[in-house]
């Protein structure tokens, strides 16, 4: 009851508001003008609208929010979208949205919240830490998205949309150094080929020489980086109404991979090692991380008289070899060699209303198929035994085939009505084998194992535009996350889709000349077949359908343009989650002297990774001078305490994080520097805490960073 109040008190503060902002005389109306917020256009029906015409919760950052924001990577997004949690597992980004989410890391473990850059889905959650470059915005879409979208999704959408090339020559770069000796730099340029002929080329790097911890053990610095960044595209404009993009892109990570250390209070599976110190690890093994992510995609965009096509063809790729001292202690018990890879194609055809439809509508056909591989996995050490190396090998092929439609029917001149249907079928095989210092100990021959799943997943929605500045809406929404297969536990059942049904009211509003920017959209989720994993003694992951839940919640987003100089910004998310049926529950003790790990009756937990209190506060003040303009900008992010396992037992605590930047750009806007921090208080908080057999394993967020960045462009 309590959020229901919150939402009922917030929406009549908003017509409230909405009424009182109509009172201006002309005078005032003329002055305020250009005090208006910028409007943004996000492609979240798959086609360019305003933000505050879409139907659907949507936090939307803009390329220059994210510059000032100093969201560089795809791990800061969570500073400026609430009730988006990311955490880093092992080598993967793994999102949850408004609780939804899952902390699977397997190659072929397709996360609950799908990300896309430039419509092409990315499906390896090994494939999505990078560095961000030539972005226009991204929009986050709250919910699940089982209707417009190539794959399903039960916790929502994060969606890169990159710029296009220009044909006037522009170049623009940067570069920066701070502290922990951190090399920052990125370049954007772009030209014309010829009359209707346009290419654009970006790069980033980054790298921190100096790790912000150390193993002792090894006597090594350790959280150190190395990254690289390219991406290019091709628009033509082979008439005037055909464009087509070529787009390619290559990324490399290479780290000291994930920089495990026993948490606080814990004995390792050794007997002996306990908590080394903050920052600190002490193992035997160097852990190191080598992620290679390529790919490319071709768009085709034709309006024909009766409907505009669209066509979109996928290929992403990743690669990764990583070492993992995963007992985290100076005895080699668990030492693992992770080799694997992702790779997929997808086709997409769109036909879309013409423009100026009375009724907008969409169909399409979306086909996916994709390999996932361990190639292999191989365990050394103690866990090995009676073997000295032991080889997992797993793949897993899945082909899908959908297709869908939708189409918003105006019911009057301020209603619509929307409706949508997707149906899924999909086919997925898996083989492995396990092989002991060379010696075939479990054959392929009977692992193989084939499922099949049929889905269909829909949208029903209803707006009303209550103003020209208002939009109502109610919906309810059908999602799944596909299923799979344990692919390092060779011979184990597979896993179902867990399938999420979303309930959600909503209000965009623009206020006083739209000067303010205040959405809300309040949720309830029946959430079932979710997906739950556990880390077992010898460091693998079994992944089954076990549980059920509901989720419901607020989320608020709202900007406000004070002044020409002063804009604030920020978002605030507010959760109430709890297994409503989760009876054998895996309880992991903190360390493996407490004994083996047993089940539990987890009904009435909280979720994991589900804060229930999450947001953010941006403050940005530009101040004109004969000398150029100066930039402020500021942004508070926080979080809730979550839990990482439903257990309940262990937790990453609540934390508040600053970012900060003070800046000069010239009168000309072709040359700037910026004086930068990140984690400005020296926060203490975790990218990671795991519950496994071998005892509970953590590691930190970077300390406080500073430092300066010098930037150039052309026009």
């Amino acid at each position: 009851m309590k959020h229901k109040y919150i939402f009922v008190g917030c929406t009549a503060m908003a017509l409230c508001l909405a009424g009182g902002s109509h009172a201006q005389t002309a005078t005032e109306q003329s002055a305020s003008d250009s005090l208006a917020l910028t409007e943004i256009v996000v492609t979240a029906q798959r086609q360019s609208e305003s933000l505050q015409q879409v139907p659907i919760a949507v936090s939307a950052v803009t390329a220059e929010a994210l510059a000032a924001r100093g969201i560089a990577d795809s791990l800061s997004l969570e500073v400026a979208v609430p009730n988006l949690t990311l955490t880093q597992n092992g080598v993967s980004i793994t999102p949850f949205l408004r609780g939804v989410g899952s902390n699977q890391s397997n190659p072929n473990d397709e996360a609950s919240v799908a990300t896309y850059i430039d419509g092409i889905y990315i499906p390896s959650v090994t494939g999505n830490i990078f560095r961000y470059n030539n972005i226009e915005r991204i929009e986050v879409l709250k919910g699940p998205q089982g209707t417009l979208f190539g794959r399903n999704a039960t916790g929502g959408v994060i969606q890169i949309v990159t710029r296009d090339p220009e044909t006037e020559p522009l170049f623009q770069g940067d570069i920066g150094y701070g502290k922990y000796d951190t090399i920052e730099a990125s370049a954007y340029a772009t030209t014309g080929l010829g009359a209707n002929l346009a290419a654009d080329l970006s790069v980033v790097y980054a790298r921190n020489g100096d790790g912000y911890g150390h193993d002792i053990n090894r006597d090594a610095d350790i959280f150190k980086r190395n990254e690289l960044g390219l991406r290019s595209k091709i628009l033509w404009t082979a008439g005037e109404r055909t464009e087509i993009r070529l787009s390619a892109d290559y990324s490399r990570l290479k780290s000291t991979g994930t920089d495990y250390q026993l948490a606080e209070g814990v004995i390792g599976v050794d007997g002996v090692t306990s908590w080394p110190g903050k920052r600190k690890t002490n193992t035997d093994w160097k852990n190191t991380g080598d992620n290679e992510v390529y790919g490319g995609s071709l768009r085709i965009d034709h309006d024909f008289d009766f409907a505009r096509f669209v066509s979109l063809t996928g290929y992403p790729h990743v690669d990764g070899d990583f070492h993992l001292d995963q007992d985290a202690t100076p005895t080699p018990i668990v030492r693992a060699d992770i080799n694997q890879f992702a790779e997929s194609w997808s086709q997409e055809f769109q036909l879309l209303a013409p423009s100026g439809s009375a009724i907008d509508w969409l169909l399409g056909a979306y086909y996916f198929n994709a390999d996932y591989a361990y190639t292999p996995l191989r365990i050394e050490g103690f866990g090995a035994a009676p073997f000295t190396t032991l080889d997992l090998y797993g793949s897993q092929n899945t082909e899908s085939l959908s297709a869908y439609g939708q189409a918003t029917i105006p019911l009057t001149e301020s209603t619509g009505l929307t409706f949508g249907l997707r149906y899924t079928t999909e086919d997925q095989k898996t083989k492995g084998s396990i092989v002991g210092d060379g010696v075939v100990v479990l054959p392929e021959d009977l692992t193989r194992q084939k499922q099949n799943f049929k889905k269909l997943t829909w949208r029903v929605a209803l707006d009303h535009d209550f103003s020209d500045d208002i939009l109502g809406y109610l919906s309810y929404n059908r999602g799944i996350k596909s299923g799979g297969f344990n692919m390092i536990n060779a011979n184990t059942p597979g896993y179902n889709p867990e399938i999420l049904d979303a309930f959600e009211a909503g209000l965009k509003t623009q206020l006083f000349d739209r000067r303010v920017r205040f959405n809300i959209a309040a949720f309830f989720y029946k959430y079932k077949d979710i997906q739950v994993f556990n880390i077992t003694g010898g460091g693998a992951v079994l992944t089954t359908n076990a549980a059920k839940a509901e989720v419901k919640g607020i989320d608020i987003d709202a900007a406000w343009r004070v002044t020409n100089e002063l804009t604030l910004s920020g978002g605030l998310g507010v959760l109430d989650s709890e297994y409503t049926d989760f009876p054998d529950a895996t309880y992991t003790p903190p360390s493996p002297l407490d004994g083996p790990q047993t089940t539990i009756d987890a009904t009435g937990n909280d979720l994991i990774y589900a804060p229930k209190v999450s947001g953010n506060v941006a403050l940005d003040y530009a101040m004109p001078t004969d000398v150029g303009t100066f930039n402020l900008n500021g942004t508070l992010s926080f979080r809730d305490k979550v839990y990482v396992s439903a257990a309940n037992r262990l937790a990453i605590p609540g934390y508040t994080v600053v970012n900060a930047s003070l800046g000069w750009t010239s009168t000309s806007e072709k040359f700037g520097v910026k004086l930068w921090a990140r984690n400005l208080f020296d926060k203490d908080y975790y990218l990671n805490r795991t519950e496994q057999a071998l005892g509970d394993i953590q590691f930190l967020a970077p300390p406080r960073t500073f430092g300066v960045t010098f930037s150039v462009k052309t026009r």
